[in-house]
């Protein structure tokens, strides 16, 4: 039996959950670290970092402080999808 393509809203899940642990990796940040930093408890962060499309506007405001998102990280996040090396050369020569 054939693996079904993911839905467009769990592809761009899986983008964020990808930059968020990778930066939480690489900061060495905890869940219990930003659960705390965005004023939620530690299952509600879980369960938004599961389902990013739970977080709001001001969270991803906060994480992107915390967890140091780059431009093409941010950019990802806001667009749902992976930026690619043309597109950013494309904006920089722009």
């Amino acid at each position: 039996m054939p693996k079904l393509k993911p839905s467009p809203q769990e592809e761009r899940n899986r983008i964020i959950r990808a930059i968020i642990a990778g930066n939480q990796e690489r900061y060495a940040i905890s869940d219990e670290f930003l659960a705390e930093h965005l004023n939620m408890s530690l299952t509600t962060f879980r369960k938004k970092k599961a389902h990013p499309i739970n977080f709001d506007l001001i969270d991803v405001h906060a994480l992107s402080k915390y967890l140091k998102f780059t431009p093409v990280q941010a950019a990802s996040i806001a667009l749902g999808r992976d930026i690619t090396a043309k597109e950013v050369k494309d904006f920089i020569l722009m």
